[in-house]
């Protein structure tokens, strides 16, 4: 019932917050684009073996909407010399909404929701522990500002905000799943976006990110530097 209530009140808010004609932040007709690497984290070694590889597709419906499908593909295995060591193996699917608002010639309001939802195939030796599990979704916006440089190449400064609800028991690994938290977040956020577009319908997107995330359940603060490349086509 928690969980149902929390998906709807971001639904509800990323509704209020988007409600303005806009295009996609970057390309306004339709078409696919894809970060680079969404998720990757590979650990080879004496005492754990962990591969974390999350690809991700999205899609620009029109000028106003767009949606990301993330997959979160975890294995781990600890080697502890007893029996049986603690493995893992789950899913972890994501689901991002995305709206660009235009407010001006140079000035765009960018609002997404983003849920994941995890699936545990296997774990051994986890005992009276817990099996790993992750319910979370954020709400975001961020203002960007446009400032042409060429005709192929723009920068995108942006600073905006952002608050989530998440339900997450870790499992047995190094690698971390996307919005793995729990309980209740918030915090500040910055990027510095640059675009350069090769052709009419291709385009490359370096993403630079900085966000400050405080927990409300546990009083901490902890900053985390994201950076991706994106293709859009």
């Amino acid at each position: 019932m928690k969980r149902t209530a929390t998906v709807l009140l971001l639904g509800i808010l990323f509704g209020i917050s988007s409600n303005s004609f806009a295009q996609t932040t970057y390309q306004s007709d339709p078409g696919f684009f894809t970060p680079v690497v969404k998720s990757l984290y590979l650990r080879g070694g004496v005492f754990e073996d962990a591969r974390l590889i999350g690809p991700a597709v999205g899609y620009r419906f029109n000028e106003t909407y767009d949606v990301t499908v993330h997959t979160e593909f975890l294995s781990n295995e600890y080697k502890f010399n007893n029996s049986p060591n603690p493995k893992t193996t789950l899913l972890n699917l994501g689901v991002i909404l995305g709206r660009t608002a235009t407010l001006s010639e140079r000035f765009l309001l960018r609002s997404e929701v983003s849920l994941y939802q995890s699936i545990v195939f296997k774990t051994e030796g986890y005992g009276e522990v817990p099996e790993p599990s992750l319910t979370s979704g954020i709400i975001s916006s961020s203002l960007y500002r446009t400032l042409p440089l060429s005709s192929s190449i723009s920068l995108l400064p942006n600073v905006g905000a952002f608050f989530g609800y998440g339900d997450y028991t870790p499992a047995y690994s190094s690698a971390s799943l996307r919005q793995a938290f729990d309980g209740f977040v918030l915090g500040p956020k910055v990027g510095f976006d640059v675009s350069f577009r090769l052709s009419k319908g291709f385009l490359i997107v370096a993403s630079p990110e900085y966000r400050l995330r405080y927990n409300a359940k546990t009083e901490n603060s902890e900053g985390t530097l994201l950076f991706n490349i994106r293709l859009n086509f």
